[in-house]
């Protein structure tokens, strides 16, 4: 199917635009009235918002897959956080890119289906990762392996949503420094906690 960039850009622009008052709310009357266009417009491209979306998901995921798989020499590679730390290239590509669609990507991220897709593609991503670092796909053993995967996972999922819901987001560069420095230091060193806040909750 044959695609107008013009019309695209419409209906990017209108989707994102409803898609805060989220999915569930969204329809192709809404769409078509924001992006001035046609209803027979609309379905020259797309048959229903359901496509609109996936098109979109496909869109999004599809590069970061292919940047992922790309880069992935330079992943699991262990750096001392007390020196300057050096980051990933492919963090650095990821986030590049984020940041080029931070307006799509922020009214996709919230969707639990598009939040499971991204897991999934760096559940793959982390195995290849250690297989290709290590040669097995296991980690260290100290707690279980699924656990292992969801903290790195979801933590590296939750400081995008974050950075991406920010009235004044930091730069690329500074959120790349802040990932890289989560990935070594431990919520002890991330909090500065030491014994000046005592032992005693205070409500």
């Amino acid at each position: 199917m044959q695609r107008n960039t013009k019309t695209e850009d419409k209906i990017k622009k209108a989707f994102i635009q409803l898609m805060k008052a989220g999915f569930d709310n969204l329809t192709v009357r809404d769409i078509t009235d924001v992006a001035k266009i046609n209803r027979s417009t609309f379905y020259a491209h797309y048959t229903d918002k359901y496509e609109l979306l996936n098109h979109y998901e496909t869109s999004v995921l599809k590069s970061l897959s292919e940047t992922l798989n790309n880069n992935l020499n330079s992943l699991m590679k262990y750096q001392d956080v007390k020196e300057d730390i050096e980051a990933y290239p492919v963090i650095d590509l990821i986030m590049g890119y984020i940041e080029s669609e931070s307006d799509l990507i922020r009214v996709l991220i919230v969707i639990p289906s598009f939040e499971s897709k991204i897991k999934n593609i760096l559940r793959q991503v982390i195995d290849k990762g250690l297989y290709l670092n290590k040669g097995n796909d296991k980690t260290v053993g100290l707690i279980p392996n699924d656990y292992a995967y969801e903290i790195i996972i979801s933590g590296l999922l939750n400081t995008v949503e974050y950075w991406l819901s920010k009235d004044k987001p930091e730069t690329k560069d500074e959120i790349v420094d802040i990932i890289m420095k989560t990935r070594y230091l431990s919520p002890y060193d991330l909090l500065g906690v030491d014994r000046q806040f005592g032992n005693t909750i205070r409500v």
